[in-house]
Order: C-alpha cells, then structure tokens, then sequence
C-alpha cells in the first residue's frame, strides 16, 4: 500500500499567502484606482487614432469590427468554391551557365567560386538552382547559397556560389528556368 505524504503547515501558509497576494489585493487596488464603468465613449477624445498615427500594412482584417470592412467583387464560382482569373505561363525554357571551383592545396583552404545566370530580355523567372558536374556521397561539394538574382527592385535571374575542399577541380552549374 502506498503511503500518503502529509502537507506540511508552512505549504499551506505558503499558498494562502500567494494566492491574498496574487487575488484579492490586486483585486481591490486596482478598483480604487480605476473606478467601474470610469473610461466610455465620453472620454475618448475624437480622432485619438488617426490614419497618420497608424504605419502602413500594420492592421489585419481581425482588427477591424466584423463587417466594417469593404468586399470586393465575387469571382467567378469554381468546383471548389470562389476562384480568380485563371493564369498564364508560357512556354518554359532552362538557361544556365557554370565555372571552374579549383582544387583545395596542400594547406586545407575551402575554395568556392560564385556564378549567375539571366533571363533573356522579356522573360520572367520561374525557379532556380545549381548542380556539380560530380556527385558521388564521398565528396564534399556545397551549395554556399542559391538565390534569386535582383537588379533595380526586378528579378532577373539566379546567382549561386559553390565551395569545394576536393583536391581536383570541380563544375559547379547555376540553372533558371524563364517564362514568356
């Protein structure tokens, strides 16, 4: 049979004095501080919150009264429900480009080498990417970053740069893929 641990008497005082503390106390200030039903409509000065006070994109539709907020026209109703105009790519075509990462020396330096690669004018990037022109599980080759190549504001391609620490020169490959 298990035997039940009595609760000792400074636990219990312990208790009743955190919960005089955290409950009624706190309780009882704040009321003699802020009356009942002290701050309404009455107080609040017209305008407190205005557009110029308010940074943009910083309010989601939660934050506004159900209802109070503008819709929009209804889309054309699809199998699913409500769905926007249908879009368009065009034929999709890979482009890529790719450079020499040189074999690491004696002294154990990781060498890496950066390369990009643009759409043609008119085009617009899909996705991107990189590969090695060896890939076997024994060998280190890395993909430093692969990212979107942006020019004033504009996507315009991919730019990647890979490392290697191999003894033996390596091709690394950036690829994108445009659309017309």
């Amino acid at each position: 049979m298990r035997e039940i641990r009595r609760v000792s008497p400074s636990m219990i005082v312990a208790c009743v004095a955190l919960t005089v503390a955290l409950g009624g106390t706190g309780y009882a200030t704040i009321l003699t501080v802020i009356p009942r039903e002290s701050v309404g409509t009455r107080q609040l000065k017209d305008d407190s919150v205005v557009t110029s006070k308010v940074r943009d994109f910083s309010l989601r539709a939660w934050d506004f009264k159900r209802g109070s907020l503008p819709r929009g026209p209804a889309g054309p109703v699809g199998p699913v429900g409500p769905q926007g105009p249908p879009g368009v790519v065009g034929d999709v075509t890979m482009h890529e480009d790719s450079v020499s990462v040189p074999g690491n020396i004696a002294n154990g330096l990781f060498k890496s080498r950066a390369v990009q690669v643009l759409c043609p004018s008119g085009e617009k990037v899909i996705a991107g990417g990189t590969r090695w022109s060896s890939d076997t599980d024994a060998e280190q080759l890395i993909t430093v970053y692969s990212r979107p190549l942006i020019i004033n504001g504009k996507v315009v391609g991919w730019r990647a740069r890979g490392g290697s620490d191999l003894a033996g020169d390596r091709i690394f490959n950036v690829q994108v893929l445009c659309s017309k």
